[in-house]
């Protein structure tokens, strides 16, 4: 990469795990792409958004980043002259029910197909799945019932919803490879396997030795579903296959909670 790259959403999860693997990049903070002046460049991972949180209930915020923050970064591109455009879309604008952030990310996936139709642009769209792994922000499920099993946190608990999980490094070795390949088009990275919530806390009580303390509720949150599982494998054709298991992510996510709570205890 001997031209310039930028990344946007750069401390996020995905974003912190993907910047390990480039060399020289120029971060984009999140506050400061509706400012930002940028040169040409080779690469642009489009990482930031906003609204994929319980606690991003701002319309405002969610249209400024998921729609407003890509349109000027778009204003600013040669398109005829880049090596490789990712936009971080998300699995569930897929979903029967759709929400604000959900209905952003699929405008701002027809925004993009209009630019890469007119200039034939170098244009990938990734819908990662439920991507998991060490350092999974702490309210998401997974994070959420291994405190409960080695905290003993009461936590509201749904059973029957199911998600198709990756790990993180799996997502990033994703897009690192369709990124070097310029590939155009829709890229869903998934393992093609669904899990239910109820199977998710039986595989963290086995790797913590522990019992989890749920309170069982009806429901959490109204896009949830009994049907979630990626069925695009078009990554596949570029040689990417994720590599860890939903048990070997579990393995590794106890693993690092207790080493972090054995330093808090020296």
């Amino acid at each position: 990469m001997n031209k310039e790259v930028y990344v946007t959403g750069a401390n996020g999860f995905i974003g912190s795990n993907l910047t390990k693997r480039i060399d020289h990049f120029t971060p984009i903070p999140h506050k400061e792409i509706a400012t930002t002046v940028i040169d040409p460049y080779s690469r642009f991972f489009f990482l930031s958004t906003y609204g994929n949180m319980a606690d991003h209930d701002s319309d405002t915020m969610i249209l400024q980043a998921n729609v407003g923050d890509l349109t000027r970064i778009i204003k600013q591109t040669d398109f005829n002259k880049i090596n490789s455009f990712i936009y971080t879309s998300t699995s569930s604008v897929r979903l029967e029910n759709q929400t604000m952030y959900s209905r952003t990310k699929r405008a701002a996936e027809q925004i993009l197909f209009a630019f890469m139709e007119k200039y034939n642009a170098p244009i990938c769209i990734i819908r990662p799945f439920s991507v998991t792994g060490v350092g999974e922000q702490k309210e998401h499920l997974i994070p959420t019932l291994i405190r409960s099993c080695m905290e003993g946190e009461l936590v509201n608990f749904v059973p029957d919803p199911v998600h198709d999980f990756i790990d993180v490094e799996d997502v990033v070795s994703g897009i690192m490879n369709l990124s070097n390949h310029k590939a155009r088009g829709i890229y869903e990275l998934g393992s093609g396997k669904q899990y239910t919530n109820a199977e998710v806390l039986k595989m963290v009580e086995k790797e913590t030795g522990k019992k989890a303390t749920v309170n069982v509720v009806e429901s959490m949150r109204d896009y949830d579903t009994e049907e979630w599982v990626s069925q695009n494998y078009k990554a596949r054709g570029f040689g990417w296959l994720p590599k860890k298991s939903l048990e070997t992510s579990i393995s590794e996510m106890v693993e690092d909670y207790a080493n972090r709570a054995t330093k808090k205890v020296r």
